[in-house]
């Protein structure tokens, strides 16, 4: 890596880079275009943080056509699929779509590093060497990491410093770290300087990835004596305890990737590099060469669950990673099928290739191609359709809160295309998907009135009593009074001729109950206790028909004097 690296050219990215950002952030806070566009904002930020991070991690002196050459086709491939994950935050009046938002993340990152080190060690050499390709990938890992604590601390020690002048009654500091105009350029032109120092001292950079090799050169060992004991134990305790957890196919993959991990790590330069007694790397020969029976082990448990409950999105993760690691594996085994003891020199070409294959798969599942979440869909809705489960045993709940737009598309489907989806249901999915925006707008009386459900009928119950019962419900901003469905119900509960009032709310997560009395002119609210065996959650057909009933206490209450004891009824 070139040491005579350009400050100033970093920096300026960093500069620009603060401008837009903050232009972005504003668009979103103060909704404005492109802010209100999920799409293009999406699309926006991850074009103007990736291409920057990836300029200043790679460019020198020499190489700025180059850099760019290659990196800003990725990064308008990277924003592209940025914009794809944007629409699957549509309509986003009802969707906070937040899981695939840190998927694209976390796939963004591993994709940009990716293509970072195949970049630099094209312009290097115009070939590859994993050796080389290895060196980068931890160059550029601790250079962005340490770059990371670097403005971590920065931002602890502003903090601090803000803290202390707010102590002796001097806020503006601690006001300005409040604004976004300040906190986005200093934090990115920090990262950018940060970025700069770590590149230059490179050699205290190659020393922490000397300590971090080590480190994995003992872990190496350890795992494969832990994988080949396992091996050993399995035959004798069989794989029905291994399912058991539902876990068990987790920690085989875990343990297969750490294994492929620390092999890569430790053997990077290839058959000339041998840190290990002939003993322990004829154990390592051997632990390598059985791995696929890990595959094929983990393969049975996932077909076990998907075939019991079909596809969710942690199970679509669980095939892509268990196809990534069996690749490994299987290419790995045919090397030392070929070469034997000398299957070391097969291990760069696998790596190599297995390398861009991550990254396609890194780009793809943030795709249409590989949208995990409508696979999940259309794998539960067909099971559905196809009887292997009712609709009382169907998971409303894990398409609104897990599958994002696709969950919410396929539900609104099966609400206008089933003629026998239960009302109690469709009320559970209108449940889930309320624009909270538009709810504070319309708080309006009317607009209340229209979700209570009166019984035995609306003129018995007072229009005060219902007025104060509105007063209470909106009197928080955070109560949005769309989620629920409200009852009113006229009833004579001490057998006195007269019918008390209770109020009911009653939503997807559980239903309230108050006793409506007057109480010095004005109408309070009792809590009443509530228990639900039958775990309705849609009563509204049950009152309509009539079946409600009072029910005598168990046990009656003691009264001592003016003491009194409450028996527990419920």
């Amino acid at each position: 890596m070139d040491t005579h690296l350009p400050k100033r050219l970093i920096i300026s990215f960093s500069l620009i880079q603060s401008i837009v950002l903050t232009l972005l952030y504003r668009s979103a806070e103060h909704e404005f275009w492109p802010g209100t566009s999920p799409v293009w904002l999406f699309s926006l930020v991850t074009f103007f943080i990736s291409f920057p991070l990836l300029v200043s991690l790679c460019i020198t002196k020499t190489n700025l056509k180059d850099t760019i050459k290659f990196l800003l086709p990725f990064s308008i491939t990277l924003s592209l699929l940025g914009a794809y994950v944007g629409f699957q935050q549509e309509p986003k009046a009802f969707i906070n779509n937040s899981s695939i938002i840190s998927v694209f993340i976390f796939t963004a990152l591993i994709a940009c590093f990716k293509v970072l080190m195949y970049v630099q060690q094209y312009i290097d050499n115009k070939r590859f060497s994993y050796s080389s390709l290895v060196e980068l990938s931890w160059q550029n890992f601790i250079v962005f990491s340490f770059s990371c604590l670097f403005i971590g601390a920065l931002w602890g020690i502003l903090n601090l410093g803000a803290s202390l002048f707010a102590v002796l009654e001097i806020n503006f500091f601690k006001e300005l770290l409040e604004k976004d105009w300040f906190v986005i350029p200093v934090l990115n032109i920090a990262f950018g300087f940060a970025v700069f120092i770590f590149r230059k001292i490179i050699h205290t950079v190659e020393t922490v990835s000397t300590m971090l090799q080590t480190l994995l050169n003992f872990m190496l060992p350890t795992l494969t004596v832990i994988s080949l004991g396992f091996l050993i134990t399995l035959p004798f305790t069989g794989l029905s305890s291994l399912w058991k957890t539902g876990s068990g196919s987790l920690l085989i993959l875990w343990l297969q990737a750490l294994t492929l991990f620390c092999v890569n790590a430790v053997y990077q330069y290839g058959s000339g590099h041998k840190p290990y007694s002939p003993l322990i790397h004829r154990l390592i020969f051997i632990g390598v060469a059985l791995l696929p029976i890990y595959s094929l082990i983990s393969a049975y448990g996932l077909w076990l669950r998907i075939e019991q409950y079909g596809l969710t999105v942690d199970r679509c993760w669980a095939i892509l990673v268990w196809s990534v690691l069996t690749s490994f594996s299987f290419g790995y085994l045919i090397g030392i099928i070929k070469k034997r003891d000398a299957w070391l020199e097969t291990l760069g070409s696998v790596n190599i290739a297995m390398g861009f294959i991550v990254l396609t798969l890194m780009l793809l599942v943030n795709s249409p191609v590989l949208n995990f979440q409508q696979i999940s869909a259309n794998s539960q809705i067909a099971r559905l359709d196809e009887g292997k489960v009712n609709f009382e045993e169907f998971d409303y709940y894990y398409f609104g809160y897990a599958l994002g737009r696709q969950g919410y598309l396929k539900l609104q489907t099966l609400i206008n295309e089933s003629k026998t989806l239960p009302k109690e249901h469709i009320a559970i999915i209108e449940r889930m998907y309320i624009n909270h925006k538009l709810a504070n707008k319309n708080r309006s009386f009317t607009n209340f009135e229209s979700l209570i459900t009166y019984w035995p009928s609306k003129e018995s119950v007072p229009a005060d009593l219902v007025k104060s019962f509105y007063e209470r419900e909106t009197q928080y901003e955070w109560s949005i009074y769309q989620t629920k469905d409200y009852y009113l119900i006229a009833i004579d509960l001490d057998d006195d001729s007269k019918p008390e009032f209770i109020a009911i709310e009653e939503s997807n997560e559980l239903t309230n109950a108050d006793m409506w009395v007057i109480e010095h002119g004005q109408w309070v609210a009792k809590y009443m206790t509530t228990s639900n065996s039958g775990k309705d959650n849609y009563i509204k057909e049950l009152i309509k028909s009539g079946q409600i009933e009072t029910v005598k206490p168990k046990w009656k209450n003691i009264k001592i004097g003016n003491l009194e004891l409450k028996s527990p009824n419920d």
